[in-house]
């Protein structure tokens, strides 16, 4: 009985080893992700599997080192979809990469416009899908955050809000009359990145943060749960 208790024992301080050697040099770190920014491909409160030795490509999740005045330092985590010398250009809300269409066959997040028994419908049948009011427009509509494969199941595709008036925020950063859903032409500085969270009309990314030093990236998403 003693032997196996300290064979157990042996593994779990070698194992712990491991993990603690991965984790402290980024080969392999476990992140939780708290943030419902990359919904719906990011689940709020999954654990994300990240790693430094993969190069990432756009499409990508990356996490990065952040600091602002407002949360001090963190880690957060976005789609790569920009990297230096690429052009980037929002039009109507659809991602364009060098003029081709990144968003094409990826499920994000949008605003649409729903009446009262619309989204009543969708919160009493549909729980499972990720479902969220941004505004209420008056007592028979609103605005709500619904993931785009379910909008277009339910017939709802074409309600989808963009916006069209110039976003002051946006405005500050890049010196155009740009909003985030009508945005650029622009190129990726040297040394830049360009991300964008999933959920696209409630992520704090580079519309509103500017670029991101590609140095400061810490690794490349593998997996999450």
């Amino acid at each position: 009985m003693k032997k196996i208790f300290k064979f157990s024992l042996i593994t779990a301080v070698v194992l712990y080893s491991i993990y603690f050697i991965l984790n402290i040099t980024g080969v392999l770190s476990i992140y939780n992700n708290s943030t419902v920014a990359n919904e719906p491909n990011l689940k709020m409160n999954s654990k994300i599997l990240i790693s430094n030795l993969i190069n990432p490509i756009n499409g990508d999740f990356v996490s990065f080192k952040f600091e602002d005045a407002k949360f001090g330092k963190a880690v957060r985590i976005f789609r790569l979809c920009g990297k230096e010398n690429d052009i980037i250009e929002i039009k109507n809300g659809v991602v364009f990469i060098n003029n081709e269409n990144r968003d094409k066959d990826v499920n994000f997040i949008h605003n649409y416009f729903l009446t009262s028994n619309n989204y009543q419908n969708l919160a009493l049948n549909e729980k499972q899908h990720y479902i969220s009011i941004s505004q209420f427009i008056n007592n028979d509509s609103l605005i709500v955050s619904i993931d785009d494969n379910f909008a277009n199941k339910k017939g709802f595709g074409h309600k989808r809000v963009t916006e069209k008036d110039t976003d002051k925020n946006i405005k500050s950063i890049f010196k155009h009359d740009w909003n985030k859903d009508n945005f650029g032409p622009i190129k990726v500085p040297e040394g830049k990145v360009f991300l964008l969270g999933d959920n696209r009309d409630n992520s704090e990314d580079s519309r509103y943060l500017g670029f991101i030093n590609f140095s400061d990236i810490i690794g490349t998403v593998l997996f999450n749960n």
